[in-house]
């Protein structure tokens, strides 16, 4: 009885980190540019537009990517992408559209607070 009730707080503490699907540097000081990344439809890869973010930017961005709402799987052609450049893990992307996020590893969905500076993107 007592290892299915440590079996059950285990499962039931694993379920409740957030964010565990998505590949980002936690660490603002890692991250050396964030840059936002919108794809041309009409050309095979290159990019219509980008926009650097500033350090204040960034901050609020690694917050709300923190405090992002799981809301299951989910399939989506993105608007644009986060790209993370960082010191010592180089270059990671998480897929957006909208105010929702997704990482490459899976396709687990999250929802993140509406930025200023991602819906005027």
């Amino acid at each position: 009885m007592r290892l299915i009730f440590i079996v059950f707080i285990l499962i039931f503490v694993s379920c409740k980190e957030k964010n565990n699907g998505i590949d980002y540097p936690k660490n603002i000081n890692e991250i050396e540019s964030v840059n936002l990344l919108r794809p041309d439809e009409k050309s095979n890869g290159k990019l219509a537009e980008i926009k650097y973010l500033e350090k204040n930017e960034i901050a609020e961005l690694l917050a709300a990517i923190k405090n992002a709402n799981e809301f299951g799987m989910i399939k989506f052609k993105p608007d644009y992408y986060i790209e993370f450049v960082t010191k010592n893990d180089g270059t990671k992307r998480i897929k957006v559209n909208g105010n929702k996020i997704k990482g490459y590893k899976n396709d687990i969905g999250y929802e993140i607070a509406k930025l200023n500076f991602m819906t005027e993107f």
